[in-house]
């Protein structure tokens, strides 16, 4: 199989951001994207620390699930 981005959007997955991205398979994940709706528990760096790109996308879920899309390798 190829490489495909993921997108995970986010708030507050604190507890559980970390676990998800290392459980993605490393052959899978070309691009792992947090798309962050304003998270105030540390799940951005957590998502780093774990290998994954975050992008801040404001309050929303369809509005991180669309940035998220639009950061996407093509």
């Amino acid at each position: 199989m190829h490489p495909v981005s993921i997108v995970i959007p986010t708030l507050n997955e604190a507890e559980a951001i970390g676990a998800v991205i290392r459980e993605i398979p490393p052959a899978y994940a070309g691009d792992i994207i947090v798309a962050d709706s304003g998270s105030t528990d540390g799940t951005q760096d957590i998502a780093r620390a774990a290998g994954a790109r975050v992008i801040e996308a404001g309050r929303g879920y369809g509005r991180a699930c669309a940035l998220g899309a639009a950061a996407a390798a093509p």
